[in-house]
């Protein structure tokens, strides 16, 4: 990172453990929603769903994460206070979970999820109340002890795929919007810090309403259809774009003279202050190192 010169440092709240499942099982290991991953090549996927065939009677009993457990903020106050006053770096405020609609799709899968915003309203709607409560705690207890040491929250939902939103931009406002709306309130009410706000995928509709709602860096604007930088320019928001750096083709198959060029013409739609550069996504497997080295170069 220092190689690099990135000037984030993020803090995080801490995991807390939760037994390994059984080797037989069809999944290896649980996070503390209780949904279940399983190692599919070099990626962990989400293969057990714990509410998939729950009741909203169930939703009351469910083990749903304990916002108070001590073991997330241990060491944390050390941590936030040494690089405030040992270093110059901007303090990032790591995500506390998946996001509230991810969340929702985790513990219910994803198609489940989809059909209960058609089919049964009054669930999913439940689910989503249930579900930002825990988001609203994690953050109350994150932000107590860093609230005002840090200069970005980052909050997070995919919201679009390769081609266009996984949801309509209607359905998006009336079942998702209220607690995207309530949860960036809250942190804006507990820091001065800005909130970064990160979803995969094609999302163009959605982004003057998210501007207006409290984001304030968008990430991670990818290159995909309709996320063109000339199109995020002309939607004449007071957003800054934080990311934009193409993993799936550019890093992997062009040159290093491509990459500085690709990282050009994104600072000259931008501007230098309304731009970080930023993978993505993840940076993937095969992908050359000097390609990696020529974008943070071209950046300098």
């Amino acid at each position: 990172m220092e190689f690099y010169g990135i000037p984030f440092r993020r803090v995080f709240l801490s995991g807390v453990s939760i037994p390994t499942k059984k080797p037989e099982s069809d999944y290896q290991v649980v996070d503390d929603w209780w949904v279940g991953y399983k190692q599919v090549g070099l990626f962990n996927e989400r293969v057990f769903h714990p509410l998939a065939k729950a009741s909203i009677s169930d939703l009351k009993s469910y083990r749903w994460p304990d916002v108070n457990d001590r073991r997330r903020t241990e060491g944390l106050k050390d941590e936030v206070e040494r690089l405030w006053n040992e270093t110059d770096y901007s303090i990032v405020a790591g995500h506390v979970s998946a996001g509230i609609f991810q969340d929702c799709w985790n513990l219910r899968g994803m198609e489940r999820f989809f059909v209960d915003m058609v089919a049964d309203v009054k669930f999913a709607k439940e689910l989503l109340g249930r579900v930002t409560e825990v988001h609203l705690g994690l953050w109350d207890s994150f932000l107590s002890i860093v609230g005002k040491f840090i200069d970005i929250a980052e909050t997070a939902d995919d919201l679009g795929g390769q081609k266009g939103l996984l949801i309509s931009p209607k359905t998006y406002e009336k079942m998702i919007l209220p607690h995207h709306l309530r949860l960036n309130e809250f942190i804006h009410s507990k820091t001065k810090a800005k909130i970064l706000f990160h979803s995969c995928g094609s999302i163009l509709p959605l982004i003057p309403i998210l501007a207006d709602i409290g984001v304030d860096i968008l990430n991670p604007i990818q290159p995909v259809k309709l996320m063109d930088p000339e199109l995020l320019v002309g939607l004449n928001t007071h957003l800054i774009f934080h990311g934009g750096l193409d993993v799936q083709d550019l890093l992997l198959n062009k040159t290093p003279t491509d990459v500085k060029l690709y990282v050009r013409h994104y600072y000259q739609v931008f501007g230098i202050h309304r731009f970080i550069m930023a993978p993505a996504n993840t940076i993937q497997p095969m992908t050359p190192p000097e390609n990696v080295i020529a974008a943070f170069q071209s950046v300098r």
